[in-house]
């Protein structure tokens, strides 16, 4: 109940935290990290973690076997409960080849009628509504659970365990969190949760000017884990490199964007510390997972996984294709065959953990620049995105760079109702970059792309003789 309140209030919530000072912004934050450790560290969360520990030496029998029985139980649920699903066929799963039957849901129907995915024997008191931004800036509403939240955490204390690390472990969390006013312009740049040994570092202070705060602040807390978006972590990885010498961590883990080789390898030498890597998404319809040998694995007790081609066909191991998700876990929004826009592929390889989970390659998901304002700050694409959430009127939002500071907002969209968001996105850009910045806005008919297709969110002009408009 108290999560859904943050939730709902979560705008004048933060007007008012924005107004106190740090040590106050500090306490409120472990307010509320006490609220999600009860629920994080239950005695049904530790005795699921088990559970999932138990099923790794699983052989692939077992797997195959656990997966068509949690596919007819999300059939069964979905069927019965969700508006959407109300005309699917009662199929009988007796193997996964059956699962084709089912006909495949696109994002492009998630954002038309989400709440008809909705579980409605999930009382509205119980629902937890999110929006969520893809990579062509298009939002769409996600409806959870507490409950759901509670076992999701389990899945990633898994991970931790991987890794060698115990529950509460010291880190340092650089997701989109706001946890200082975008108008700061002295440090702290951070605030703690004390209830989880956690400090939040803004990732909307980031520049050249104020990276020797941040270098100081990571030298403090060497040792710690650091996690974050891998865009993120690479900009405090180049001011660490920068600064001549590494900052000792814990462990590194990251989530939310593709994680490249040449981004491995300068993020373990920045913080000299092992990289796990996730692939999740928001909808929590599915999850990978890199073990402590260093393959992506996809977690079957999670969700069921297809890859498959332009014409909705399986690829083989090694060929690229579209991420098709059947959720297991998120039962208050049940998303079966899912086509959610993200491309990857089985992996060719073996893995030396012994675990007999499939490995994939998820690494060809996403592709963004950063986006520079003209007083320094340098943002990541998901920085940038924060300001997507909430948006209906879009089927893509990009941001063009002409140069440091200057930047057209250009959204793939028409009507007055296209127009007022797109207003109310240059305010937030103009709020987020400074008030020296440029913000030009352009309602169009078609997105920028890359060659191959990709639509990115953040376009750097130097780069626009590559691009097309289609």
């Amino acid at each position: 109940m108290l999560e859904r309140f943050y939730r709902t209030n979560a705008g004048s919530l933060q007007r008012v935290y924005d107004r106190m000072p740090n040590i106050v912004r500090s306490g409120l934050t472990t307010m509320r990290g006490w609220t999600l450790a009860r629920n994080r560290y239950s005695r049904s969360s530790q005795a699921l973690l088990e559970e999932l520990c138990s099923h790794q030496r699983w052989t692939k029998e077992q797997i195959e076997d656990s997966q068509i029985r949690n596919l007819q139980i999300i059939l069964d649920l979905s069927t019965a409960n969700c508006r959407f699903y109300r005309d699917y066929s009662q199929l009988k799963i007796r193997s996964l080849s059956d699962w084709h039957a089912i006909p495949l849901l696109t994002r492009e129907q998630l954002r038309a009628d989400s709440s008809a995915l909705f579980n409605q024997a999930v009382p509205p008191d119980d629902r937890i509504i999110v929006a969520t931004t893809g990579t062509t800036g298009a939002s769409l509403k996600v409806c959870y659970t507490t409950e759901v939240m509670r076992k999701n955490w389990a899945f990633r204390m898994q991970q931790f365990r991987w890794a060698g690390i115990e529950p509460r472990t010291p880190r340092i969390t650089a997701f989109g969190n706001k946890v200082v006013p975008a108008s700061r312009r002295t440090p702290p740049y951070w605030v703690y949760n004390a209830a989880e040994r956690q400090a939040f570092v803004s990732i909307f202070h980031l520049a050249t000017t104020t990276a020797p705060e941040y270098i100081k602040f990571l030298r403090k807390h060497s040792g710690w884990i650091v996690e974050g978006f891998p865009s993120v972590l690479s900009i405090l990885a180049d001011y660490v490199i920068s600064s001549g010498e590494p900052i000792p961590m814990r462990t590194i883990f990251t989530d939310g964007e593709p994680m490249h080789p040449f981004l491995r390898d300068k993020l373990e030498a920045a913080f000299s510390a092992p990289l796990f890597n996730t692939y999740g998404n928001t909808e929590l319809c599915g999850l990978i997972q890199q073990c402590e040998r260093g393959g992506m694995h996809l977690n079957t007790d999670y969700a069921y996984l297809e890859i498959l081609d332009e014409e909705n066909r399986p690829v083989p191991p090694g060929q690229v294709g579209y991420l098709v998700w059947t959720g297991f876990l998120n039962d208050a929004m049940p998303l079966l065959r899912y086509r959610i826009g993200d491309r990857g592929s089985w992996s060719t390889e073996t893995c030396g953990c012994g675990r007999n989970t499939p490995l994939v390659d998820p690494g060809v998901t996403r592709e963004c620049d950063v986006l520079y304002a003209a007083d320094g700050r340098v943002f990541s694409p998901r920085s940038v995105n924060q300001v997507l959430k909430g948006t209906t009127a879009f089927r893509f939002c990009q941001f063009i760079q002409r140069e440091a500071g200057q930047v057209l907002i250009r959204a793939v969209g028409e009507g007055e109702h296209a127009e007022h968001e797109l207003r109310k996105v240059r305010q937030e850009i103009k709020v987020l970059m400074g008030e020296q910045s440029d913000i030009e806005t352009e309602l169009a008919s078609t997105p920028v792309i890359r060659p191959g297709g990709k639509t990115p969110l953040i376009v750097q002009q130097s780069k626009q003789s590559e691009l097309v408009i289609t």
